[in-house]
């Protein structure tokens, strides 16, 4: 338990200045001889400097019931209340906590010896009472410390604090003190003090342990066999001499039109990749991630940041400051990938419109098109519904911009272009017309440029004619004391479902009926009287009664016939009252008293498929 309650003398910053005043005045002769007894430098120093001396301040907090009653009482009365308040809430998180079994340790400011083989730690978020950033500063450095060389199996750390800057302030601490989210908890105080928050909080911290050391042991491994990674990397990046750049520049580069430092860049990139994938130990701690059980993950303790969707454009994106090597001075050198910003014409001003350079990349480097054929997209503002997996549609899912706005991009596969290369680099470096974004990493760029391709290949051809089924019309009105009572129409035997599409490719069935069908269907309706049904469809039957174009719809196939078998579905008019509702196939309730809003409509049809007889 590190808090700065459990110091065992004030600090200079603690005790006030005028209390200092007062202390010095009201001190006697007696009080005066008795500090230059305990502290010989007492006269020979001046009292401001004798308040901010720690060794003059323990010296006097250890002896200061020697000195005459109540000396010391204005200078030491704030802090000790002070403390005696806060200790009181610590004692007791304490004793609770050797009450479930854990044998506890405090510790103030200064390091403890064996503080370091803690399991648990609380520590709070100052320590200090100033609760200043120097405060804070000195709680990471203390949790540093203890964390330091246990890296594979860290402590977990539980952050507290009364401040109501502990949740603004808690992932600057974590990350400045090297802590991994799984190990790590923030509570307040006043938190902590209620019933049941403490073993809550430790029998979720206990039960996904191990989990939480498979990912720190992963984390360290990591770390140290990227640094490896990195030393076998320079070993070989130093064996290439001045010549052998030359001959790369000469037989290689001068071809392809590229620089010598992005080629570099590149080959670290992928070399960098394989020397970290020849790292055994990496590979062992990633296959132990692979024992951690996802479907028995703890409840989140923070709430969701936007760490996994930076994540997520640090893979997609290549970062900005690499773009600086695609250019020769100020005239940019654009390269497969690179996403452009259209700028309005009149104003400069930067409008949501895209265009991604598809070009291959051959082509680019060595100069061998005039024309840059690119496709145009557009950015939409990301919120999560706009985040999915299963989409085939051609989209960048993440793009964060300077500001740090998150949008995704849509990309308009049927509105691609070419623009001369010349005059888009004019155009760019005069800064009119367009912007550079960024670039997307090659392995996205493809896929995007093969979606592109595939839909430039389609081969059109004509799609197949509606097919029509026979279905069978049951008719029901629902009665006053709202049961469906069959009604009886011959006439209603002639009628098919169209099966095809609608607007979008999703399919629909559409009911139609012979001329005969609907005129009986309308004549019967027409009958119904008012009384014949129930009193919450008495507005609907009248409404429906003088629709005469509702019942040319059935004629004309403008009735959607319900995909889903036995399912209610309404059918409106004029206000949007419901009429009818149309119900497919079988119908469970068949015979139960009609519920809720389905008594609304006055009628109700069912459809049924005819299903075709086989001859045997």
């Amino acid at each position: 338990m590190i808090d700065d309650v459990f110091d065992a003398v004030p600090r200079p910053d603690e005790l006030n200045d005028a209390d200092w005043t007062i202390f010095f005045d009201d001190l006697g002769e007696t009080g005066h001889k008795r500090l230059a007894e305990i502290y010989p430098q007492y006269e020979a120093t001046h009292s401001d400097d004798l308040r901010v001396s720690q060794e003059f301040i323990s010296i006097l907090w250890e002896n200061r019931k020697s000195l005459p009653p109540g000396a010391c009482d204005p200078l030491f009365s704030e802090y000790e209340t002070t403390s005696t308040r806060e200790r009181a809430g610590l004692d007791a998180l304490v004793t609770a906590l050797e009450g479930i079994g854990l044998t506890c340790a405090t510790m103030g400011r200064e390091l403890d010896e064996g503080a370091n083989e803690a399991d648990l730690i609380f520590v709070d978020l100052f320590l200090g009472r100033q609760q200043s950033e120097n405060d804070m500063e000195r709680a990471i450095r203390r949790v540093t410390e203890l964390v330091s060389g246990r890296e594979q199996k860290p402590p977990l750390v539980v952050l507290m604090s009364r401040s109501p800057r502990l949740w603004e302030k808690r992932n600057d601490f974590r990350d400045n003190a090297g802590l991994l989210g799984s190990t790590f908890r923030v509570v307040s105080k006043a938190d902590l003090a209620k019933d049941g928050m403490l073993e809550t909080m430790l029998t979720r911290l206990a039960s996904h342990y191990e989990d939480a050391m498979r990912i720190a042991r992963f984390v360290h491994t990591w770390d140290s066999g990227l640094d490896q990674a990195r030393k076998n990397f320079l070993q070989i990046l130093r064996r290439l001499d001045l010549p052998d750049l030359a001959q790369i520049r000469a037989l290689l580069l001068d071809f392809e039109g590229q620089q010598l430092g992005e080629y570099l860049l590149d080959v670290a990139d992928r070399v960098l990749q394989h020397e970290i994938e020849a790292n055994s130990g990496t590979i062992a701690a990633a296959q132990e991630l692979n024992k951690i059980k996802l479907s028995q993950y703890p409840a989140p303790h923070l709430a969701g940041s936007p760490d996994l969707q930076e994540l997520a454009h640090r893979m997609v994106f290549q970062h900005v400051e690499r773009l600086k090597l695609s250019s020769t001075g100020d005239i940019p050198q654009l390269q497969f990938g690179d996403i452009l910003r259209c700028k309005d014409q009149d104003s400069g001003a930067a409008t949501d419109h895209v265009l991604l350079i598809v070009t291959p990349a051959c082509d680019l480097a060595r100069c061998g098109t005039e024309n840059i054929l690119v496709l145009p997209g557009s950015l939409k503002p990301l919120s999560a519904r706009d985040w999915s997996y299963g989409s085939t549609a051609a989209k960048t899912p993440i793009f964060t911009s300077s500001d740090g706005s998150r949008y995704w991009i849509r990309w308009n596969l049927k509105g691609r272009q070419t623009i001369p290369l010349k005059t888009l680099c004019e155009l760019l470096y005069k800064g009119k017309g367009y912007e550079r974004l960024g670039r997307i990493r090659e392995m996205y760029a493809i896929e995007i440029q093969q979606k592109m391709l595939a839909d430039m290949g389609r081969i059109g051809q004509p799609a197949n004619p509606p097919a029509t089924f026979p279905v069978a019309i049951s008719l029901y009105v629902v009665s006053p004391d709202a049961r469906p009572s069959p009604i009886e129409i011959p006439a209603l035997t002639d009628a098919v479902c169209f099966v095809g599409r609608g607007e979008d490719p999703n399919r629909v069935d559409h009911l139609v009926l012979s001329e005969a069908a609907c005129d009986a269907l309308r004549s019967t309706i027409q009958k119904l009287q008012a009384q014949e049904v129930h009193t919450a469809a008495h507005q609907s039957l009248a409404t429906m009664k003088a629709d005469l174009g509702f019942f040319e719809r059935f004629e004309r196939g403008l009735i959607n016939v319900p995909l889903k078998d036995n399912l209610l579905t309404p059918e409106t008019g004029i206000d949007n009252l419901v009429y009818m509702h149309l119900v497919r196939n079988e119908w469970k309730n068949e015979g139960d008293p009609v519920r809720g809003n389905h008594r609304n409509g006055a009628i109700i049809m069912n459809i049924r498929d005819i299903l075709p007889s086989v001859e045997t």
